[in-house]
């Protein structure tokens, strides 16, 4: 029987340099992932006044477009490793996923304000159909999200590491 010859390799192990340099850069990446998902539900957004579509933000723990406007929502923050799309306006689920049945909003006082026999401090609204934007936008972007992710964390990989001899 012939003896097979040994062959001898040196491996280089570079993997705690990627892992630091995904840590470093994840979340820019996430949050250039978000700006797809949200250019994409912008543009799907029903437009009547536009303060929907300049509601949008996207967060990362170290980076948000948030915008603080009086009575609309609080930004969001996402956890660690992760990012958050959303719309600050009042109305925005409202859009997104309707309002299933309709009525009136009675006033909290029995005296309401009473002009010739109309109460007029209650309000009726009616049943809205949802038009999602956002649910949309997502679906229609889960290959460019992903794409967008991978090319700002290899662009950071090329840049930052060691190069081969």
């Amino acid at each position: 029987m012939a003896r097979r010859p040994q062959r001898k390799a040196q491996v280089v192990w570079y993997g705690d340099e990627f892992l630091e340099i995904v840590r470093k850069h994840g979340d820019p990446a996430l949050f250039a992932a978000g700006e797809v998902v949200q250019r994409a539900a912008v543009r799907r957004i029903p437009r009547v006044t536009g303060n929907l579509a300049r509601s949008a933000y996207v967060s990362t723990r170290s980076r948000s477009t948030y915008v603080k406007r009086r009575y609309w929502r609080r930004e969001k923050k996402p956890p660690t490793g992760a990012a958050t799309v959303a719309f600050s306006a009042p109305h925005s689920h409202l859009i997104e996923s309707g309002r299933r049945r309709s009525g009136v909003i009675a006033p909290r006082r029995k005296r309401a304000l009473t002009i010739e026999g109309q109460v007029r401090s209650s309000s009726r609204y009616r049943r809205v159909r949802g038009r999602a934007f956002l649910g949309n936008a997502l679906e229609e972007t889960k290959t460019s999200m992903v794409e967008e992710l991978a090319g700002v964390l290899r662009n950071a990989l090329e840049r930052e590491m060691p190069r081969r001899r």
